[in-house]
């Protein structure tokens, strides 16, 4: 049984990896809606630049999580697909500490994912937001320029219209 109890404690170290990644990708989330309400752009791309890295180290930790998961199933004779949930109670027949804690790695990671799952939701509407006043303000200019008979009274490009230059002298 040291075989399983070893394979548990590469699957709790894959798990709390996930849990670290996700909570990273969390904190990143709120400093790249920060970044974007201030339109600070170079501020953005440096923290698109680390949720690649850290999406990286995710990808790196699910990986080992499936591997050990499928190790753990095959050792305990469970079916390939058998939940974390009933992974620590068959762990936790062997030996109850390991098992608890394959459950309490679970359960961080699990609020982990959920956490960074909401804050990149509001990033998603700040985003969604500014793009939505940009697209209000490239509007009114266009509007402004209509005297060119490109644009319509709305802003956008009248039909049939191709733009070829903008009219600087009216």
């Amino acid at each position: 049984m040291s075989a399983v109890i070893e394979t548990t404690g590469r699957l709790i170290v894959a798990i709390e990896a996930i849990a670290r990644a996700n909570e990273e990708l969390g904190e990143l989330a709120t400093e790249q809606r920060i970044a974007i309400s201030k339109m600070q752009s170079p501020d953005v791309a440096a923290i698109v630049a680390r949720q690649r890295e850290v999406g990286r180290e995710l990808a790196d930790a699910e990986e080992a999580r499936r591997r050990e998961t499928g190790h753990l199933c095959r050792a305990l004779g469970l079916p390939t697909g058998a939940s974390i949930a009933d992974l620590s109670r068959a762990v936790g027949a062997h030996d109850r500490e390991v098992g608890q804690a394959l459950a309490e790695a679970a359960g961080r990671a699990r609020q982990a994912i959920l956490d960074c799952q909401k804050r990149q939701r509001v990033v998603h509407a700040a985003a969604t937001g500014v793009v939505a006043h940009l697209d209000g303000l490239a509007r009114q200019v266009m509007a402004r320029l209509n005297q060119a008979g490109v644009y319509a009274a709305s802003g956008s490009l009248a039909g049939g219209q191709t733009p070829r230059g903008v009219d600087l002298v009216s």
